[in-house]
């Protein structure tokens, strides 16, 4: 059972659907699962929507609500956010409910209601087993949107396990379909995404540690993107980072699942940046993302380092 009463009563109030900054796929379509059920619900992104998030928006024909609040009467819903860094800033209520699928989670006020399932590989099986356990009806479209976010958080099934495919399968019966899936996200990048991508591999350095790559790369946005695409390209562990005038910075790291199964783990790489140099950080062992302060170059050179040192004491 996921629901205790306080949070069914929270659920009967107006909903604030409010994901993370830069929302991926899989928040969107959490909150655009949720907000197919509950009528009386508004998505909500602080800090912007990432080019897949929003063609899912637009082809479910979903509004979202780009500032949010100071103050929510009713229950406000974080969405795929372990902390309340990567979504601040969340409006004041006296009802809030953080749902997510993160390794960690931590920094909510003690009275917040947390859903945690760290086990899931995305917040949109959650979601789906929520609706599933408040016995409403999930439409076609629903459907769809939360097998795109499964779809992505897992990297079309790579880092999926059996409840995965449970959960796909379910939805799968309920009226989803994977061609329609495939079609939502496979849409042509605009064109600053792509130079970008291609900025990151111009501009990528990479050492060999052992058997291992490590590849670094600097970009002014798309950073998780930046950072798959070093993975394909042969890296075995890929740091991406970006910072702006204001002092602001964050990596965005990824591992392959080969090295991931031998026992690396991202999470705990920048939970060590987080002791260091402050600020926030979430994630998998084979995706995680770090937000702070301070210069981009130096703190990636420091997870660098720790990632090293991580890959000499695999077996």
């Amino acid at each position: 059972m996921l629901l205790n009463d306080k949070i069914k009563k929270a659920f009967d109030n107006d909903l604030l659907l409010l994901v993370h900054h830069h929302a991926d796929v899989d928040s969107i379509a959490s909150a655009i699962g949720l907000n197919s059920v509950f009528k009386k619900s508004t998505i909500c992104a602080s800090d912007g929507v990432s080019s897949h998030g929003q063609k899912l928006a637009s082809v479910m024909n979903i509004e979202i609500m780009e500032k949010p609040p100071e103050s929510w009467g009713g229950t406000v819903v974080v969405l795929d956010s372990p902390n309340p860094e990567h979504c601040n800033p969340v409006p004041k209520s006296e009802s809030i409910v953080v749902i997510d699928h993160h390794t960690k989670i931590e920094g909510w006020k003690k009275e917040t209601e947390v859903i945690h399932l760290p086990q899931r590989t995305s917040t949109a099986e959650i979601i789906l087993d929520l609706i599933l356990e408040m016995d409403l009806e999930i439409s076609k479209s629903c459907a769809n949107a939360l097998l795109c976010g499964i779809y992505t958080d897992t990297g079309q099934f790579r880092h999926a396990n059996g409840e995965t495919f449970r959960a796909a399968s379910v939805l799968a019966k309920v009226g989803a379909d994977p061609q329609e899936v495939i079609n939502i996200l496979d849409s042509e990048r605009p064109m600053i995404q792509k130079t970008t991508f291609l900025k990151a591999a111009q501009q990528m350095k990479w050492i060999q540690e052992g058997k291992r790559i490590i590849a670094e790369s600097r970009v002014k946005s798309f950073e998780s993107g930046s950072a798959r695409l070093l993975i394909v390209l042969g890296a075995d562990i890929a740091l991406v980072s970006s910072g702006n005038k204001k002092g602001d910075m964050r990596i965005s790291t990824r591992a392959s699942n080969r090295i991931v199964s031998e026992g690396f783990n991202l999470t705990t790489i920048l939970e060590e940046i987080v002791e260091i140099n402050g600020g926030s950080s979430g994630g998998h062992p084979g995706a995680a993302g770090y937000n702070g302060k301070g210069d981009p170059e130096a703190i990636s050179e420091i997870a660098k380092q720790k990632c090293i040192r991580s890959i000499r004491q695999l077996p």
